[in-house]
C-alpha cells in the first residue's frame, strides 16, 4: 500500500497546529512592536492603523501560504499520486485475472474435447472411424490450422495421410512421404519450425515452404505408428494476447492420445482376429462358422432361398503326414486354405472345422451349382503343385460331402451331420468324390 511521508499534515497534525499558532505569535509580536514605533513616529493613527493591517495581512498570507496551503497541495498530490497507483494496480490484477480465467477456460475446454476423443475412440471398432474422430477433435483444437494424420503402411516404408482438416489440400506426393523424409521420425521427438527460412524443414513439406509447423511422432507402447502434423499459414502466428496458436504441447497430448486409441483398437482387431480366425490357415475357426450358419439359416428362411453346407476332407492325410512329416502337412494345409480363399465368394463362408477337415458355407447357391463348384475344387486340389524344403510332394485328393437347407435339414445340427454322412460315402465310395446327401439326416 502506498502511504504519504512522514511529515506532512495527514501525518502531524498537532504539529501543523503549534506551527500556526507559534506563527501567529511572531506575527502578533513583531506587527504590536512595528505598531508602537509607528505611533512613535507621529503618524496619524488611521495611518498608523492601515499599516499594521497591511503587515499584519500580509505576514498572515505568507504563514497560511507556507505552513497550511503549501503543505496541504503535497499531501493533495500525494494522494492523487497514491490513487492513480491504485488504480493502475487494480487494472493490471483484473487483466491477470482476466487472462487466468481465460486460460482456465482454454484448459477446461481441450481437456473436455480430448476426454470426448477418447471415448469416442473407445467405441470405435475400426481405424477408420477413430481417424475421423482425431480429425474432428484436431480442427476443435486447433481453430483456423491444418493438420495431416500420417500412419505407416503394412510395410513400414512409407506414411500415408489417411486423415486432413482445416481444408488442407495435399498433393499426391505430399500425401505419402518415406520416414527418413521427417526429421521428427529420425530424432523420434516433436520438430517445430517457427520460421522455415531460418529452420531446416522436413523434406515432406511442399515448396514454397510458408508457415510454421510442427511434426510429432505417435508413440505408444514402444511402437511409431506415424506423425501427426500441424500447419499454420503465417510464420510465428500469434492471437492478439501475443501467444503463439501453435501449441506444441498440447499438439503432444493429442499424438498421444491418438496412439494409445490406435494401438488399442489394433490390439482389437488382433485378438478379435484371433477368436474368429484358424492361426495356420487364416480361414475361420468352427465356432465362427456355427455362429454364422445359424444366422445364414434364419436369412435364407426368410428368404425362402437355398443354403449349401458342405464338408470337405483330404484323403489319407494321416499317411501323408507320417510319410512327409507334420511340417509338410502344414503346408499343403496351408496351400488348400489359399485355394479355398480364392474360389468362394465374398458372401461364403470358408472354416477349418478339425484338423484336415474343412467346412463350406455357400447362401442362396442352388445344389447343381454347389455341385459343380465342389467338382471344380476337387479337381483343382488334384492340381495343387506343393513345395517343402526346395522338394516338391505328392498330390493330394480330397472328399466332399454336400447338404442342402431346407431339403436335408433346418437346423444347424442336421445340416452339418447331413453333410457329414454324405463325406463318409463319399470316403467309403473310393475318395477323390463329391456326394451329395439325398435324404435328411437324423439329429442326435
Amino acid at each position: 500500500m502506498i502511504q504519504p511521508e512522514r511529515g506532512t499534515t495527514n501525518q502531524s497534525p498537532r504539529r501543523l497546529l503549534l506551527t500556526l499558532l507559534l506563527s501567529i505569535f511572531i506575527v502578533d509580536l513583531a506587527t504590536t512592536t512595528f505598531s508602537l514605533a509607528l505611533q512613535d513616529s507621529g503618524l496619524p493613527w488611521w495611518l498608523a492603523a492601515a499599516i499594521d493591517a497591511i503587515i499584519l495581512t500580509f505576514t498572515l498570507f505568507l504563514v497560511l501560504l507556507f505552513v497550511v496551503v503549501r503543505p496541504l497541495r503535497l499531501d493533495i498530490a500525494e494522494l492523487e499520486q497514491a490513487k492513480t497507483a491504485l488504480q493502475t494496480m487494480q487494472e493490471q490484477l483484473e487483466l491477470r485475472v482476466r487472462e487466468r480465467t481465460a486460460e482456465l477456460e482454454q484448459r477446461n475446454r481441450e481437456s473436455h474435447l480430448l476426454a470426448e476423443m477418447t471415448n469416442f475412440l473407445q467405441a470405435c471398432s475400426k481405424a477408420e472411424e477413430a481417424y475421423d474422430v482425431i480429425a474432428r477433435t484436431g480442427q476443435q483444437l486447433f481453430p483456423g490450422m491444418k493438420g495431416a494424420l500420417f500412419v505407416y503402411g503394412a510395410s513400414r516404408d512409407v506414411l500415408e495421410a489417411l486423415a486432413t482438416w482445416g481444408e488442407l489440400a495435399l498433393s499426391q506426393n505430399e500425401r505419402v512421404f518415406a520416414p527418413d523424409e521427417c526429421w521428427a521420425l529420425r530424432r523420434g521427438r516433436p520438430y517445430l519450425i517457427e520460421d522455415p527460412a531460418a529452420g531446416l524443414p522436413c523434406r515432406h513439406m511442399p515448396s514454397p515452404r510458408a508457415g510454421q509447423y510442427v511434426c510429432v511422432p505417435m508413440t505408444a507402447q514402444g511402437e511409431v505408428l506415424g506423425v501427426m502434423h500441424l500447419r499454420s499459414t503465417r510464420i510465428a502466428a500469434e492471437s492478439a494476447d501475443g501467444s503463439t496458436h501453435l501449441n506444441e504441447p498440447l499438439a503432444v497430448t493429442l499424438a498421444e492420445h491418438a496412439a494409445l486409441a490406435l494401438t488399442n483398437i489394433k490390439l482389437r482387431a488382433t485378438l478379435r482376429l484371433q477368436s474368429v480366425r484358424d492361426p495356420l490357415t487364416g480361414l475361420f475357426n468352427r465356432r465362427y462358422m456355427e455362429e454364422t450358419l445359424e444366422r445364414e439359416l434364419r436369412r435364407a428362411e426368410r428368404s425362402q432361398g437355398p443354403l449349401g453346407v458342405v464338408m470337405l476332407d483330404l484323403d489319407h492325410f494321416k499317411l501323408f503326414n507320417d510319410t512327409h512329416g507334420h511340417g509338410a502337412g502344414d503346408v499343403v494345409l496351408h496351400e488348400l486354405s489359399a485355394l479355398l480363399k480364392a474360389q468362394v465368394r465374398g458372401a461364403d463362408i470358408a472354416c477349418r472345422y478339425g484338423g484336415e477337415e474343412f467346412a463350406l458355407i455357400l447362401p442362396a447357391m442352388p445344389r447343381d451349382i454347389v455341385r459343380q463348384r465342389l467338382e471344380a475344387l476337387r479337381l483343382d486340389v488334384k492340381r495343387l503343385h506343393v513345395l517343402y524344403r526346395g522338394q516338391s510332394l505328392a498330390a493330394v485328393t480330397m472328399s466332399a460331402g454336400i447338404a442342402m437347407f431346407p431339403e436335408n435339414g433346418a437346423d444347424n445340427e442336421t445340416l452339418l451331420r447331413a453333410a457329414d454322412q454324405a463325406l463318409y460315402q463319399a470316403k467309403a465310395g473310393g475318395r477323390d468324390r463329391v456326394v451329395t446327401a439325398d435324404t435328411p439326416a437324423v439329429a442326435s
